[in-house]
């Protein structure tokens, strides 16, 4: 548990109403623990003999985006080169933080062989498409589903709502800089030539990342849409003996993670330096959902079968050139019930850190000013 044992007193309010929210805060908290379950797992299992590719990074169900172009496993912060364990392990913790029925302490046996079968058929047949997850699915948000991106950007939702919080001037020279610079990435220098700033602004992520959000609207054809690009700041989790980035540009690094995981969902990739700082860019789409909320077992075993097949296609694309196919199959077959032994581990362990951290926060203030002060009514475990 100490390994995942987080103190309130320095956190800000803010980071705190996350982590205590009754819903969501326990897999808030399980979404900041990445690197620390990854160090963990390190301890848990010898890496030395696990074959390495390039890996998700961060697999877990809010990370699964559905789009027109396409659905899949997205945000590819997280990854590089490492163990392949470590995505199927951290998928599985995060799907069995999911469930609607939590009776059990972790994911149940026919959920498992699904992922079992994905993962062998996505490793096998590596060279066709993987299986998307079911876009009919009440659990996911599609909150964000318009037919255009001017209907999105009128509809003030999400990154359009952010934007205007922190507006930026067209004609800013570190905005114009870095929009240059995606754009050389992505040999479209003359689109500017076609399209003009209409507005910009500031944003933070989820985490704290920065990002200039720019709207691209027509200088003469009214009919074609507006562009909605995200350009923000990449980061790198240090390198380690088992997990390292080889890639020159963090930027470049996700792009090459989302073409090879899921291609054709993301559109517009791009990247650029500016004064030392690298940069990722994307165009947001009108139309994305995200899984947000608590799964059936017939919704669990949708996503478990679709990752699986994307993770095993992925993994075996990018085998290091020293090993062989079937030295990652074989290890599968002989370890799969380790990983999923470990995944139950760590989640027990990760729901004590969790329930430590809200009895922390809760012994410091009374109930009554706990209340008033998340806006919050707090129900211990």
């Amino acid at each position: 548990m100490k390994i995942y044992l987080k103190t309130p007193e320095f956190d800000q309010e803010k980071l705190i109403r996350s982590y205590l929210h009754p819903d969501k805060g326990l897999f808030f908290y399980f979404r900041h623990m990445c690197m620390r379950m990854q160090a963990h797992f390190t301890t848990l299992i010898p890496h030395e003999k696990i074959p390495k590719v390039f890996i998700h990074g961060n697999p877990h169900t809010e990370n699964y985006l559905i789009t027109d172009q396409g659905s899949g496993m997205a945000d590819f912060d997280r990854s590089r080169i490492g163990a392949y364990a470590w995505d199927i392990t951290r998928f599985l913790c995060s799907l069995s933080l999911k469930r609607a029925d939590t009776s059990a302490p972790f994911l149940n046996a026919t959920v498992l062989e699904y992922f079992r079968e994905g993962y062998m058929r996505g490793f096998e047949v590596h060279k066709t498409p993987y299986k998307e997850a079911s876009k009919s699915t009440d659990r996911a948000n599609f909150d964000v589903w318009y037919n255009s991106t001017r209907e999105y950007l009128n509809a003030e939702v999400k990154w359009a709502k952010e934007m205007r919080k922190t507006p930026l001037n067209a004609n800013n020279k570190v905005l114009l800089k870095i929009l240059e610079g995606y754009l050389k990435s992505r040999k479209e220098e003359n689109l500017l030539k076609e399209y003009e700033i209409e507005e910009a602004g500031k944003a933070k992520g989820t985490f704290g990342n920065k990002r200039i959000l720019v709207v691209l609207q027509p200088k003469k054809n009214q009919v074609k849409d507006k562009i909605l690009l995200e350009l923000k700041t990449v980061y790198q989790d240090p390198d380690t003996e088992h997990y390292y980035n080889p890639f020159k540009h963090h930027g470049l690094r996700m792009i090459k993670a989302s073409e090879l995981y899921a291609p054709q969902v993301e559109q517009g990739l791009g990247y650029t330096t500016y004064k030392g700082q690298e940069y990722w860019g994307r165009q947001i789409p009108h139309r994305s959902a995200k899984i947000k909320n608590v799964l059936n077992e017939f919704e669990q075993v949708d996503i478990a079968y679709s990752v699986a097949t994307q993770l095993g296609r992925a993994h075996r694309k990018s085998l290091q050139k020293d090993l062989k196919p079937d030295t990652l199959l074989k290890h599968f077959q002989q370890h799969y019930d380790l990983f999923v032994a470990l995944g139950m581990q760590m989640n027990q362990e990760l729901i004590q850190g969790h329930q430590k951290y809200v009895e922390l926060y809760h012994n410091k203030y009374s109930p009554s000013q706990l209340e008033e002060d998340t806006g919050l009514e707090l129900e211990l475990v």
